[in-house]
């Protein structure tokens, strides 16, 4: 696919004056007090045992339904699908956050089948795939808590590997770009996975952001957040009623939820590391303010937002579960970290952190989860796709919401 570059100057477009009332504390007022069973350290809790109740790689935990993969589980039995990644990672961070020191253990316990030598060891994934690649986060995370370099080297391998030259591995990847493609975004600098796909910038930015904060170097988070700008330049809509958010494809003109989801979290992921001084980090906040800006106009009325955002009052559309928990991660982080408005963003937070709480099932799947989705220029397309029980789609971006409520 080709891409139109557009220009953008960041001093063209003032970022949003910080007021007394955009000023946020530690924990704003709107998402403390919360009702008993959106308490986020029982909510942690209760979707991580959902996911230790399952194999990573054959994901099919208790009440799983709707995606046709209960037969082998998600991953087939040979690998760990990069939404699986998501659970487990915040699954460690939230049982730390809670003190829940048996349940961590568990967590890092469960890798040692992957290490080399382990039983599960074929099922990690490659390196050279922006989707495979996010499995280095996990070894990244364990390192973090335990210290012990066997987990530092086996994240190195996935991080360092994203950024090195197109070769055979990358160019024999699924849908991947042929090696002139490739080979032009690194002498730029860019990772040759590099796809301009709308759900890389939260793949990218969960591995190098890791490597960053296991290391220390700056290199990590600085390329990820050059790449971030280059997606944000390309891919965001500058114009139009849907300013500020993201079609799912160049040639498909529809804000597709979960697809704009990628985009929030991996922003804010991405701020939240990234340091002050970055020249990256204005063109980054300038972008995630605009999208959150249009996100709060189309949350429906019960909290949630839709399969296909801007279109919140259109009768076949629909609340969609993963796209609501990773938009409200982006309001609960920003408000926490004062960068948006507690009295504007804290209360539509709340309403869609409750909503999802109070929709989980005895099992603590999340229901109504967009199944996964390719592009295609087709609204009902959008509107038919297949609804999943317990899809980890929806289960990790709910420990997101957890852990950014949890941490101090």
């Amino acid at each position: 696919m080709k891409f139109k570059t557009i220009a953008w100057t960041v001093g063209a477009v003032a970022l949003m004056t910080v007021t007394a009332c955009c000023t946020a504390p530690k924990a704003c007022c709107c998402l403390k007090d919360l009702p008993a069973n959106a308490d986020p350290a029982l909510i942690s809790k209760r979707v991580t045992d959902q996911f230790l109740r399952t194999r990573p790689e054959s994901y099919c935990p208790p009440g799983y339904k709707g995606n046709g993969y209960c037969d082998k589980g998600y991953g087939g039995g040979r690998h760990v699908q990069y939404s699986v990644v998501s659970i487990w990672v915040n699954a460690l961070e939230t049982a730390r956050q809670r003190g829940d020191k048996k349940t961590e253990d568990a967590l890092i316990r469960l890798y040692d089948d992957f290490l080399p030598g382990g039983s599960k060891n074929s099922c990690c994934s490659r390196p050279y795939h922006v989707d495979d690649t996010i499995f280095g986060s996990i070894p990244y995370q364990i390192f973090l808590y335990t210290a012990d370099p066997k987990y530092l080297a086996e994240g190195a391998r996935y991080a360092d590997t994203q950024w090195t030259p197109p070769c055979e591995g990358t160019v024999k990847e699924r849908h991947a770009a042929p090696f002139d493609v490739q080979n032009a975004f690194w002498q730029k600098g860019y990772t040759p996975q590099t796809r301009l796909w709308i759900d890389d910038m939260y793949m990218i930015i969960a591995i190098q952001s890791q490597a960053y904060r296991a290391t220390g170097d700056r290199k990590y988070i600085d390329r990820t957040a050059k790449e971030m700008c280059l997606y944000l330049d390309e891919l965001q809509l500058k114009e139009g009623k849907a300013k500020g958010l993201f079609y799912h494809a160049p040639d498909v003109h529809y804000v597709w939820g979960r697809g704009d989801g990628w985009m929030a979290g991996g922003m804010t992921m991405v701020l939240k590391y990234l340091p002050e001084d970055s020249e990256y980090r204005p063109r980054i906040m300038q972008g995630y303010k605009l999208m959150m800006e249009a996100l709060l106009k189309y949350q429906r009325p019960d909290g949630m937002w839709s399969q296909l955002v801007d279109m919140p009052d259109e009768p076949r559309n629909w609340a969609e579960s993963s796209c609501t928990a990773m938009f409200a991660y982006a309001f609960i982080t920003g408000v926490k970290k004062g960068w948006l408005c507690p009295k504007k963003y804290g209360p539509a937070a709340r309403k869609a952190w409750i909503a999802l709480c109070d929709q989980l099932d005895e099992n603590a799947n999340v229901p109504t989860v967009c199944c996964g989705t390719g592009k295609k220029d087709d609204l009902q397309y959008y509107f038919d796709r297949i609804r999943v029980h317990g899809d980890p789609h929806g289960q990790a971006p709910m420990l997101w919401c957890a852990n950014a409520l949890l941490e101090k």
